[in-house]
């Protein structure tokens, strides 16, 4: 019996399997146990399959560090969740949350690829007004050449 019929998710899916990725694995759910073991204020966003992608679950902890794995189906991370008392939201109907977007932030503002943050601190201030732009200098205007016979 494989991972996924173990989980019930080919019944709940019918036979559509995405074609240009790779399926759900134990060790996808591992790595979102082991995550939220290790972090404070984990909660989980499932996000939906599409063609390319299975459906994928967002650990997020409570300073915004997450991680993304694949899940096979909403029913199986719901079940995780469940194990460890922590909530699972839909992503398209939350959204993110902003502090998963301040770490973002803060791991772009420091350079770092890898999302490991070097110095804990506030995220940077987010403003509803995107920044000024720099004036066009002035064209001086400009006059239509003279008609012919005038």
């Amino acid at each position: 019996m494989s991972f996924l019929d173990a989980f019930r998710i080919r019944r709940t899916r019918g036979s559509r399997v995405a074609s240009m990725d790779r399926e759900a694995t134990p060790d996808d759910l591992d790595a979102l146990r082991s995550f939220a073991r290790s972090r404070q204020g984990v909660e989980f966003f499932v996000e939906p399959e599409t063609m390319v992608t299975d459906t994928t679950a967002v650990a997020v902890a409570t300073d915004g560090e997450w991680t993304r794995r694949r899940v096979g189906s909403p029913k199986v991370i719901q079940r995780v969740a469940r194990e460890r008392g922590l909530p699972v939201y839909d992503v398209q109907i939350v959204g993110y949350p902003e502090r998963m977007r301040a770490y973002n932030a803060r791991m772009k503002a420091e350079g770092r690829a890898d999302r490991r943050l070097q110095s804990p601190g506030a995220p940077p201030v987010r403003t509803s007004r995107p920044p000024p732009r720099t004036p066009r200098p002035a064209t001086p205007p400009t006059t239509p050449p003279p008609k012919e016979g005038e």
